[in-house]
């Protein structure tokens, strides 16, 4: 399944004539039919400025405790200024960097996948043409999502790369840096919309399944006049779901969905689809005028001709308007995933584990980092002490025995009551198949040497493999 290709503009029409161009607030060229809407005033800027640095602030309080205030935020609408710290920190993305420290910058070094290399190298130079920062094919705008969406491969490289992805990428580095763009970019692909980029693309078959559910809901009559002229959702709806609806909305107000989007989670893409099925469908005259599947199909992939930019409260507040609980979308994920599992049986997808929100991602975040320090834990509980005693190698219980043997990874052991404080580096496996040897060497030492422990495991040590302690 090929996503829609973005064929706005001739690209003899982009290359750069020499001249400063002029661009709206958003970094798009004028002149080139792009509206970017009315600017709020300076004023409410500064006051939801405010009111977002705040919550920022105190976010660990603030985002659990008085969460409505948060959501009531995003619904007005996060500052342009703010957007670049605020979806990072919405999505779980800031923390995910922190627990990952230096993995993007690896991965931005490494060598690239090379039969990703040229699928990218095509659609970076197709996202955005009229934006300033995608104009040239060697600026910054188009290095920076070569790299991000490079970098996303070898995170992942089951998955590989999804051309859905490349707009997404795009409009994340218009609002912040490379590495938080890719970050944003892997918690919307693993918690947000799992299986929306997965080689089969189950999470957005799924999703269009349930769309019907959703419009029949709330547009009946919209709902009626698809299915009497025989559209599936598949057959417009692909576009929109994977995509973000970056290519069906003016671009102010496509930025107001996402603020949605990375507080609800993929409940607001099912609002929107019906928002927009509204825009083309809702009327009785526009029904009649598309009276067979071609026509009804062209009215709703061209959408986006029916907005008006400068209306962008007006369309959040529709998209917040149309009435689907969590409880409701839970309810009708389990019936359909039986559904499902009927018609693929095979099929190990599981919709049930996508964040409906930033509450969930940020809780399936702190359950990873959890994770990682039980880990950690473990792994140090069943690292040897510093030895106090050589016999402490058979000391130990059958059971932690056999674990630290299982586990076959390597500890550092320090004599410290030998004085000389010295470092050696020894094999589990190995020590545990051998304690025995320990112990003869440190008979003889006994009866001969000052330090006897540290002298009979340096002889130990010597008979054995050597490691560099790093």
């Amino acid at each position: 399944m090929e996503v829609q290709k973005d064929s706005t503009g001739d690209k003899a029409d982009l290359e750069p004539s020499g001249t400063a161009t002029e661009t709206d607030r958003h970094g798009f060229i004028l002149g080139k039919g792009i509206n970017s809407g009315d600017e709020p005033s300076p004023a409410l800027v500064r006051h939801r400025e405010m009111k977002w640095l705040s919550i920022i602030s105190q976010w660990d309080d603030v985002s659990q405790r008085r969460s409505s205030k948060v959501k009531g935020q995003c619904q007005k609408g996060i500052p342009a200024s703010l957007r670049a710290k605020c979806w990072p920190l919405l999505c779980g993305a800031m923390e995910r960097m922190r627990l990952n420290q230096a993995l993007y910058q690896t991965l931005d070094e490494s060598p690239a996948l090379q039969n990703w290399v040229e699928v990218i190298e095509k659609d970076t130079d197709r996202q955005f043409p009229f934006h300033e920062m995608f104009l040239s094919k060697d600026g910054h705008g188009q290095r920076e999502l070569f790299g991000v969406l490079k970098a996303y491969t070898q995170f992942r490289p089951d998955e590989g790369y999804c051309q859905a992805q490349g707009p997404v990428a795009a409009v994340l580095l218009m609002n912040m840096p490379t590495e938080e763009a890719f970050w944003c970019l892997v918690q919307i692909s693993e918690l947000y919309l799992p299986g929306y980029y997965s080689p089969l693309l189950e999470g957005v078959l799924f999703d269009a399944a349930m769309l019907p559910w959703v419009l029949k809901r709330a547009c009946p009559a919209a709902h009626r006049h698809l299915q009497r002229q025989g559209v599936e959702p598949l057959m417009f709806a692909t576009d929109w779901l994977m995509c973000l609806y970056t290519r069906h909305l003016p671009f102010n107000t496509l930025l107001r969905v996402w603020d949605l989007f990375f507080c609800y989670g993929v409940r607001v893409l099912f609002q929107v689809a019906v928002v927009l099925v509204r825009r083309a469908l809702g009327r009785g005259d526009q029904r009649e005028e598309c009276d067979g599947q071609m026509e009804t199909l062209e009215r709703l992939r061209g959408v986006k001709e029916h907005l008006l930019p400068e209306h962008a409260d007006a369309f959040i507040q529709e998209v917040c308007s149309v009435s689907i609980s969590e409880k409701d979308l839970q309810r009708r994920t389990e019936r359909e995933l039986e559904n499902w599992r009927k018609e693929r049986p095979d099929s190990t997808f599981d919709p049930r584990v996508r964040c409906h929100g930033y509450l969930m991602a940020w809780e399936r975040v702190k359950e990873t980092e959890e994770k990682k320090e039980r880990r950690a834990k473990e792994k140090g509980n069943l690292s040897l002490a510093p030895l106090r005693s050589l016999s402490s190698l058979s000391s130990l219980s059958p059971s932690l025995l056999r674990k630290w043997k299982k586990r076959g990874s390597k500890v550092v052991e320090e004599d410290c009551e030998g004085g000389a404080g010295e470092l050696r580096e020894l094999d589990r496996t190995e020590a545990w198949r051998k304690p025995a040897e320990l112990h003869q060497i440190l008979q003889k030492k006994e009866a001969a040497s000052e330090h006897p422990r540290m002298e009979a495991c340096q002889e130990w040590g010597q008979s054995r493999p050597k490691h560099t302690h790093t």
